[in-house]
């Protein structure tokens, strides 16, 4: 049996985001898996962020403002390969694309009964999942 990181590995890399979408959480198809997770963050947020602001007006009646910043760098990931996946101590999911970029999925996510899986349909961890961390620190493989 495959170990955690190493199936995250064989299914992650070397593939690349196709198409997201965001709302309650969000659902990235990377190859023929979506990932699908409510909280993801990467470093350059900010200045995305404090870039919108300052030079797009219409940022600042956005309702959810992180979703615009964060959209904005997944679709600046769109079709860059995924060089490495790694997962640390409460399962969060660092994601690395070629150009240096880094996705972290995370695991922090307050009043919710999943985090984030992995899976074909595109459906919620307790309908489907084939690697899913339901609760920080915790993963399941279905097996």
């Amino acid at each position: 049996m495959e170990n955690e990181l190493e199936l995250l590995n064989n299914k992650l890399v070397g593939q690349f985001i196709s198409r997201f979408s965001v709302g309650d959480t969000w659902d990235l198809l990377i190859g023929d898996y979506w990932l699908s997770a409510h909280t993801i963050e990467f470093k350059e947020e900010r200045k995305i962020t404090k870039l919108l602001k300052e030079n797009y007006n219409q940022f600042n009646f956005s309702v959810d403002k992180e979703d615009v910043s964060k959209s904005t760098i997944v679709a600046a990931n769109l079709r860059k390969l995924i060089t490495r996946i790694d997962l640390d101590e409460m399962k969060n999911l660092i994601i690395d694309f070629k150009n240096g970029s880094e996705l972290r999925v995370l695991t922090n996510t307050d009043i919710v009964d999943w985090q984030w899986c992995i899976n074909k349909s595109g459906k919620n961890p307790y309908t489907d999942f084939e690697i899913a961390c339901f609760w920080k620190g915790e993963i399941k493989i279905k097996e």
